[in-house]
């Protein structure tokens, strides 16, 4: 997993020069911050020198702010690659849920596993499946909530 490892030195490397007013990438890096915070993400084009662009997707629009962010504030990044299979420690890291959580969702079939050996394993694509239906869900409810309070007429 070589790319995982120049992946990680990349972004080791982003976070220090980030905050060095001392490296070469400093005050490029300020401005890229600066003006990623105050795009549109529907509008990013990445243009080469020979003048060829490209629309940026705005979930890599959404990345790049978010990185920057953390970058900004003096925090590091760590980017890796994710397996298309996870362990149940990886899994539950996606979710934001504990690890036991997660082993409760596999027991009751919310999400599907296979074992491997003795350990379980579940393929980041049911995880993802899973965590959409689970945002759907919440926002149905919450959705319901508000109907229930205005037809009984309770406002903040």
């Amino acid at each position: 997993m070589a790319t995982a490892t120049t992946l990680a030195a990349t972004a080791l490397r982003l976070s220090e020069a980030a905050n060095r007013k001392d490296s070469p990438e400093y005050d490029s890096l300020k401005s890229l911050f600066a003006l990623l915070s105050q795009l549109d993400r529907d509008e990013v084009r990445l243009v080469a020198r020979n003048a060829a662009s490209v629309a940026v997707p705005s979930l890599v629009v959404d990345l790049l702010r978010q990185v920057s962010a953390v970058l900004d504030r003096g925090d590091g990044v760590v980017v890796s690659e994710v397996a298309r299979e996870l362990t149940t420690s990886e899994a539950a890291r996606v979710l934001g849920v504990s690890r036991p959580t997660l082993i409760s969702l596999l027991d009751k079939g919310s999400i599907k596993s296979h074992k491997v050996g003795t350990h379980r394993r579940v393929a980041l694509g049911d995880v993802l499946a899973y965590r959409r239906r689970r945002i759907s869900q919440q926002r149905e409810a919450y959705e319901a909530l508000m109907a229930e309070q205005d037809n009984l007429g309770i406002y903040e």
